[in-house]
């Protein structure tokens, strides 16, 4: 089954009946919806689109409105499903806070995230992906989560814990120890290391309108531990841009990223209905904690 992502994708694409001006109406490059539709079909294997020679042109098949219906009859099965969920958490004892905690935020920022829950009171801790950690605030599974994303779903609330800038690491002895940083085109001739749950891509095309998924394809590696990850850096071989805030190997060394320079935001993120925001505004919570959604 496709997700909301791609559910949105493909009714732009056939609202607006072109690659080119669906692109446009997101706000991302032709070829990158191009390629996300591509994606999607072979994810699916069925075509969705009869194209059409000329600025991209398609036209919807059948079977497209029948994918469309399966996910909007699912989605409001589940938002029923969490409204009940949310129901009955707002009778549960908040006493203990159920934390989810994104694999890919820095030693300093989950001290500082639970330094601050610490303050509300008892916390239920859990590592988990971005997705998994909002799954779990959908299904009332959890309370909170700790996540870096771009931007988060009208349904979410968050609350800025810190900013966290990108920066290019390397090995010991590479070219860049020679720079005070590195351009982001100076990667193109690198073995490129992909962090795959990394936030990089997301935020770049946030900051510079560039395609979301610039740099998926580069280089063989497709790593989600972080410590592997450094380690296949320290060992040389490749580079990859990773978040000043991770914890760094020792014989790892890194430069700040510039031309573009990109920041990521670490948030603590809850359901807008949830009773833990209450309990924020009542608490008495450092000051860099703000609500941003």
């Amino acid at each position: 089954m496709i997700d909301q992502k791609d559910y949105q994708l493909l009714k732009t694409i056939g609202e607006q009946g072109s690659v080119q001006r669906a692109a446009s109406a997101i706000g991302v490059s032709w070829p990158s919806v191009s390629k996300r539709l591509a994606k999607i079909e072979e994810k699916l294997q069925v075509t969705l689109f009869e194209r059409r020679r000329g600025r991209n042109g398609v036209v919807p098949l059948p079977v497209l409105k029948s994918i469309l219906d399966e996910y909007e009859n699912f989605s409001k099965t589940l938002t029923a499903t969490i409204q009940e969920q949310t129901a009955a958490n707002d009778d549960r004892d908040l006493d203990i806070l159920r934390i989810g905690i994104a694999t890919t935020i820095g030693k300093a920022d989950v001290e500082r995230a639970l330094a601050m829950l610490g303050t509300v009171g008892s916390l239920a801790v859990k590592d988990m992906s971005a997705d998994e950690a909002l799954h779990a605030l959908e299904a009332g599974e959890t309370d909170m989560a700790l996540l870096a994303e771009p931007s988060y779903a009208p349904m979410f609330k968050s609350y800025l814990v810190s900013v966290d800038p990108f920066q290019v690491a390397f090995p010991t002895g590479h070219r860049f120890e020679n720079q005070n940083s590195v351009q982001l085109s100076e990667l193109d001739d690198e073995n490129y290391i992909n962090r795959s749950l990394c936030e990089f891509p997301r935020y770049f095309a946030e900051q510079t309108n560039a395609e979301a998924d610039a740099d998926e394809d580069d280089g063989p590696h497709d790593i989600t531990n972080e410590v592997v990850a450094q380690i296949m850096i320290q060992q040389g071989y490749g580079v990859a841009v990773i978040p000043e805030s991770l914890v760094v190997v020792q014989g790892l060394r890194t430069r700040a990223l510039v031309r573009p320079s990109v920041v990521r935001k670490i948030m603590l993120v809850t359901r807008a209905d949830s009773p833990v925001n209450g309990i924020f505004q009542k608490s008495s919570l450092p000051a860099t904690l703000r609500a941003s959604g």
